[in-house]
């Protein structure tokens, strides 16, 4: 059976998913992302790829970038959630990789979400955007869904997609976050253009 996925609104419900807006807390950052490290991750313009239309700002990740080049720049940041026991001279692609998560959003029960997002990878450096949906356990806020949608390839801007249905796994779920994360091989990645839509997707049966 073929399920049509209805969409009732035309707004992302993720607030700045094209990354043109910054932070007047923090003018280095995109509003409603976290805060970055500015040389693993960073907010800046878009490279200009031939025939394709501009992207004005976007998210940047170097995986080649060392562990201790990358625990350097955590530090000066004030990222301290970022600690690695022995930090290496190796490209961070071959252990952690690199990430950023946008600010927790609320979950509507009962909704789908379809997430669509923009992609270029300089030198086929892979990547994966990661829905995860959080609830309130024992009195802690805990993660208690995800799921993820890989992307990758070289070539230009690509356009990635994928469902996630939170709440009819987990009915507790109350809010979500994105997360951009890449990795392997070392290399720069783009992320742009995160939508999210709640939508209503009938009943299979």
């Amino acid at each position: 059976m073929v399920m049509m996925l209805v969409a009732r609104a035309d707004d992302s419900v993720l607030p700045n998913g094209d990354f043109e807006q910054a932070d007047p807390a923090h003018p280095g950052k995109a509003l409603h992302w976290d805060l970055i490290d500015g040389l693993g991750v960073q907010w800046t313009d878009a490279p200009t790829v031939p025939g394709a239309p501009a992207h004005g700002k976007a998210i940047r990740m170097d995986t080649a970038q060392t562990e201790k080049a990358m625990m350097a720049s955590y530090t000066k940041a004030g990222l301290t959630q970022w600690v690695f026991p022995k930090p290496s001279d190796g490209p961070i692609a071959e252990t952690y990789g690199l990430s950023l998560y946008s600010e927790a959003m609320p979950v509507v029960p009962g909704k789908t979400y379809r997430v669509t997002f923009d992609y270029l990878a300089e030198k086929g450096t892979a990547g994966k955007l990661w829905f995860r949906a959080y609830a309130n356990v024992d009195g802690e806020k805990k993660r208690v869904y995800e799921g993820t949608i890989d992307c990758g390839g070289s070539g230009g801007w690509k356009q990635f997609s994928g469902v996630f249905h939170p709440t009819k796994y987990r009915p507790n779920v109350d809010e979500f976050k994105i997360m951009l994360f890449a990795f392997y091989p070392p290399g720069v990645a783009w992320f742009d253009n995160v939508r999210v839509e709640a939508v209503d997707e009938p009943d299979a049966n």
